[in-house]
């Protein structure tokens, strides 16, 4: 677990923005040419590597970095992910009642295996979802779950209190093959029946028949997740708040290196280059597995190259 009070000293979080490791050594260069500001700063500065396995956490580091920003303790026999529920609900609910959500989603079938959209990938109206909404009770009455309460991305749903299902980011989901994360257990078979029933409803709906001649994908699937109740989560911190930078995201989990170079090179001239003045702040940067925060050298830059002294950001980022 991270101990750090990442909201003072006015602390910059880029997600997305450490390139998965099989990429992240031939990135090195174009990133720092694409951000000269902010790789200068990575220079003079040194990095604490926290190593994350989504096989643990159940979530992305950015999400791991959010909930525990917000303290967030799992419970028993919950994971990071677990958190999500609350953390990404529409509206307030019970302190003690656990929130599970399901996120509409589109699953692009393969040869040998399939991938996710998020519900961000697919820009839902609130009519498409609540149309959406409408046709899935007719679903969720012959299964053990509830549906509560309808968000455009998002809907609150009930998980039997004896059932046991894992929670995994739909996020976390969509930057692998779906069927790496499927679960496969006895007690995830309701789940699975939810989610292929939901998939037949909404083949031929008139949202999604509207959609394919639009050209847009289509909202074919979803995602569960959550379980932890509002009362795991502490309120966010109200002085001085991180600044959060999520640009590079789409791109970093569609592995669409051009568009991150790009996206990166518009960051550098509309943020990175005032960083030096930042001279208090940290730096947290995300990646698909790992979470570096990145703090001032007590040194200025100049002392620095005089005393030949190197942190190797290029260890870290391509480890």
């Amino acid at each position: 677990m991270i101990h750090k009070d990442y909201n003072s000293n006015m602390d910059i979080v880029i997600s997305g923005i450490l390139p998965h490791s099989s990429i992240a050594a031939e990135l090195a260069s174009q990133a720092a040419k694409a951000a000269p500001s902010l790789f200068q700063k990575l220079e003079n500065s040194k990095g604490t590597v926290h190593l994350l396995d989504p096989g643990e956490t159940g979530c992305t580091p950015f999400e791991y970095w959010q909930l525990a920003h917000r303290q967030f303790t799992p419970a028993g026999q919950q994971n990071y992910a677990a958190g999500l529920g609350p953390l990404y609900a529409p509206r307030q609910y019970n302190r003690d009642q656990p929130v599970w959500l399901l996120e509409l989603a589109h699953i692009a079938l393969g040869a040998a295996n399939a991938t996710l959209l998020t519900a961000d990938d697919l820009v839902i109206s609130e009519s498409e979802s609540l149309a959406l909404f409408e046709s899935a009770q007719v679903v969720f009455s012959e299964s053990p779950f509830k549906l509560l309460q309808f968000d455009t991305q998002r809907w609150h749903i009930e998980i039997p209190p004896d059932m046991v299902l894992p929670s995994l980011s739909p996020n976390l989901i969509a930057s692998r093959f779906v069927y790496d994360w499927w679960p496969q257990d006895t007690a995830s078979r309701p789940l699975r029946k939810l989610i292929n029933a939901l998939q037949v409803e909404w083949h031929e709906h008139p949202v999604n028949l509207a959609r394919r001649q639009a050209n847009l994908p289509l909202i074919n699937g979803a995602w569960v997740f959550g379980g932890a109740t509002p009362a795991q989560l502490q309120p966010a911190p109200t002085a001085n708040p991180p600044r959060i930078l999520q640009q590079l995201e789409v791109a970093h989990r569609k592995q669409d290196w051009g568009q991150w170079l790009a996206i990166l090179a518009n960051l550098e001239q509309d943020v990175f280059s005032a960083l030096p003045a930042n001279k208090n702040g940290n730096l947290i940067l995300t990646g698909y597995d790992r979470l570096v925060v990145v703090s001032a050298d007590a040194m200025p830059a100049w002392l620095c190259k005089l005393l030949n002294r190197n942190h190797k950001w290029k260890d870290w980022w391509c480890q």
